[in-house]
């Protein structure tokens, strides 16, 4: 990344900023020279150049006084799968974030959405499950007075290791994605850095996939990460969608929040979610085998 291009901004402000995003954006823009608002509920130790700031995402005002003078922000919606009523504490959040850009008139935006945001959620979010909560986000941001760039990056491979106890303890890894389908998947690393990129580019588009090096299927990162777990042989099993839901619930998520997972992996199968652009150059992209090597060291 070209330091010269963050002359372009006095003062980023970075939601997340100790997230497995937030982090890299927090990084990149530091190698970069860019002065920061680091947003986080405990940011703990900050970088030099980067001023951290504690708070909640639901506090609007709290929010307004971390963008005021801002001449670009990163955005995102925090995501726990178990807490419960996960429409309602995304929509609240997500109106926070808004309406406390539009108060403080933050002129770029870039926002952490997904690939498949660009499909309604329909009644209850039933057809792109938690992918509907981004969908609306989008929407909202879309009536700001800014320059709004949406970052829509594949299946986070990181996602897989919320599942990492129940690998090593069963020595499968259960889900219901259809074992055939190839899916973007990409490192966070890589989600960090092309977030900076297009904060420190004025002329960003209003859209970034962040595709991965390559679509991959649920059984090839099972693979690849069997040994990085030390179960050098572990097996995916796709389980039946209601049988999915019963097994997330006996697992401690809320009723919704295995309704929601299920319902975003039938789009994953149904191709709902896919990108819409070519790759475009992934050079440094993490492979599935690279980033399962970097988890087992």
């Amino acid at each position: 990344m070209d330091a010269h291009r963050s002359k372009e901004f006095d003062m980023i402000t970075v939601l997340g900023a100790t997230g497995n995003v937030g982090t890299q954006v927090v990084r990149e823009l530091t190698a970069a020279g860019t002065e920061m608002r680091a947003v986080a509920r405990r940011p703990g130790a900050a970088a030099p150049g980067v001023r951290p700031w504690a708070g909640d995402l639901g506090d609007t005002a709290f929010l307004r006084r971390a963008f005021d003078g801002a001449d670009a922000a990163f955005v995102l919606l925090p995501f726990d799968v178990t807490a419960a009523g996960h429409a309602t504490h995304q929509t609240r959040l997500g109106e926070s974030v808004a309406a406390a850009l539009g108060d403080a008139g933050v002129p770029r935006v870039v926002a952490l959405s997904s690939l498949g945001a660009e499909v309604p959620g329909g009644p209850d979010l039933a057809d792109t499950g938690y992918l509907g909560s981004l969908h609306e986000q989008e929407s909202r941001l879309a009536t700001l007075d800014a320059h709004v760039t949406r970052l829509r990056p594949g299946l986070f491979l990181e996602s897989f290791l919320w599942s990492a106890d129940a690998m090593r303890a069963h020595g499968v890894h259960a889900d219901s994605v259809d074992p055939d389908v190839a899916l973007p998947m990409v490192a966070t690393r890589d989600v960090g850095r092309a977030a900076a990129a297009a904060l420190l580019a004025p002329d960003a588009p209003a859209v970034v996939e962040v595709q991965g090096a390559a679509d991959r299927t649920v059984p090839d990162v099972v693979a690849a990460l069997g040994p990085a777990l030390g179960v050098p042989g572990l097996t995916y099993v796709r389980v039946p969608d209601e049988e999915m839901e019963q097994l997330l619930r006996g697992a401690g998520l809320p009723a919704d929040g295995a309704r929601l997972h299920v319902a975003m992996n039938r789009a994953f199968n149904e191709g709902r979610v896919r990108a819409h652009g070519p790759r475009g150059a992934a050079d440094g992209a993490l492979t599935v085998e690279e980033w399962a090597a970097g988890v087992a060291g």
